[in-house]
């Protein structure tokens, strides 16, 4: 059997909480009345998807909110709604992750945005001993550098062909299983994370997966 070597991460909902209604509630609370159009729009238009991709820069984005809001909506604004889905990284976690780099190489592998990176960063720089969540990882992959996001098989293979990783040898942590499914068929050990369910609890008291 081979041996992990490598333990590639997500980030939303496995390492930073996520609250998507919080968004929601964020632009609510400026006066925003029209929430359902906002969505139904941007949508529609594969707004969100494109922002995850790198195929529209955020100035595109926050173009695009603008032009389905009922009231003047600033940059700064656009960000603070955008970013108030990030919630916290709880330290066990990142605690946890520390006793982990003493027998895997940790690497994470995110379908995100530039407007959520810097956020997420920030919080990372300003919370832990670190000057970047990408000094903490091996190697970070974030889709919106990459041109493809999870599910497509293709992000795993460019991953595993840019790590220079063995099949068998990488395990992949997510909370969707279709993700984890899309990362088997490209040689990772699939671990899914489901609800209620910590990272600590993947792996024994040697730090060995539980697959």
């Amino acid at each position: 059997m081979t041996q992990i070597k490598h333990i590639i991460f997500d980030l939303g909902k496995v390492i930073i909480n996520v609250d998507t209604d919080e968004t929601m509630k964020s632009i609510a609370r400026r006066g925003i009345s029209n929430l359902e159009k906002i969505q139904t729009e941007l949508l529609a238009s594969d707004t969100y998807f494109k922002l995850e991709t790198g195929a529209i820069r955020p100035d595109e984005f926050r173009s695009a909110v603008r032009n389905v809001v009922d009231i003047p909506y600033t940059d700064d604004e656009i960000d603070a709604d955008w970013n108030a889905m990030l919630l916290d990284i709880p330290p066990e976690r990142v605690k946890f992750m520390t006793r982990l780099k003493s027998k895997y190489k940790l690497y994470l592998l995110s379908n995100t945005n530039h407007i959520h990176w810097l956020s997420y960063d920030r919080y990372f720089q300003d919370h832990f001993d670190y000057p970047s969540i990408n000094t903490f990882f091996t190697h970070c992959w974030y889709s919106y550098l990459m041109g493809v996001r999870k599910p497509d098989t293709e992000i795993f293979r460019m991953v595993m062909e840019e790590g220079g990783f063995q099949a068998g040898e990488v395990a992949f942590v997510d909370d969707l299983k279709e993700n984890v499914d899309a990362a088997a068929t490209q040689g990772m050990t699939p671990v899914h994370l489901p609800p209620g369910v910590e990272i600590m609890e993947l792996f024994d008291q040697d730090l060995r997966l539980k697959i």
